[in-house]
């Protein structure tokens, strides 16, 4: 189902589903711990800033369709294959990011939702989905947060 982060009713239920989040949790698919993945949720909201360099990887396909259903919250086929790929900017494995404890890494991603809402101007593109308004950062943010959490069942 499509939500927002600027949606005031899903950042509690969003946040409720992230601090169910438990060291012990293995995902339904992928390689990453749940310690991970809340830290990869982080990196990747931290795109919204710029604060990640990242590459013009866009095309028509991936401006059109795929930026919509992602943003849509349609659920990319092929993910429990483990097919979907992230990318290597936002790859905390690949690039070896030291991850904290679990609860510091709640913390973190929480305040980059945090500075996603409470930022009026956010970035204007997005490395795949090209043009990107605050809007669709929120569609994005709660998007993304959802495919992980439901990869750990949460």
């Amino acid at each position: 189902m499509k939500h927002s982060i600027f949606e005031p009713e899903v950042k509690p239920l969003l946040f409720e589903r992230v601090d169910r989040l438990s060291t012990d949790m293995k995902g339904k698919w992928g390689k990453l711990t749940a310690t991970q993945m809340i830290r990869h949720l982080a990196e990747a909201n931290r795109m919204a800033f710029e604060e990640i360099p990242m590459p013009d990887r866009s095309n028509m396909l991936t401006r059109t369709l795929f930026k919509w259903m992602f943003l849509s919250n349609i659920k990319p086929p092929g993910r429990e294959k483990g097919k979907i790929q992230t990318f290597p900017e936002v790859d905390v494995v690949a690039l070896g990011i030291p991850v904290e404890d679990i609860e510091s890494e709640k913390k973190r991603y929480k305040a980059t939702v945090e500075r996603i809402i409470n930022t009026p101007a956010l970035n204007k593109s997005h490395t795949a989905f090209g043009k990107m308004s605050r809007d669709d950062w929120g569609y994005l943010a709660y998007a993304h947060a959802d495919y992980h959490l439901t990869q750990f069942g949460v």
